[in-house]
């Protein structure tokens, strides 16, 4: 039987510590359960699904107007510049 962890989990093997990957462990089972109670005791949890996760469709990639758009609508820093003083605010010394 494959067990994969549920979404935004990451769960632990018992014997080797390691983080299992989001493919899934193969667990030895007996009549739809696994034989260990630390498995059994994950999927009566939800912390791990007989079930694949399901994966998300790629976003599509950006044609090459789309990055250039995205940089126009983008606000553009303002250069420093210094303040313009106005001749009754100079000082003299």
């Amino acid at each position: 039987m494959r067990l994969y962890p549920a979404a935004g989990l990451q769960i632990r093997d018992p014997i080797t510590h390691a983080v299992i990957p989001a493919g899934g462990v193969e667990v030895p089972d007996r009549n739809g359960l696994p034989t260990s109670f630390y498995w059994q005791r994950r999927l009566r949890a939800g912390d791990v699904t007989k079930t694949p996760p399901t994966t998300a469709p790629a976003a599509s990639q950006p044609s090459a107007a789309e990055p250039k758009a995205a940089e126009a609508a983008t606000p553009q820093p303002v250069p420093a510049t210094p303040a313009a003083a106005t001749p009754a605010e100079q000082v003299h010394a």
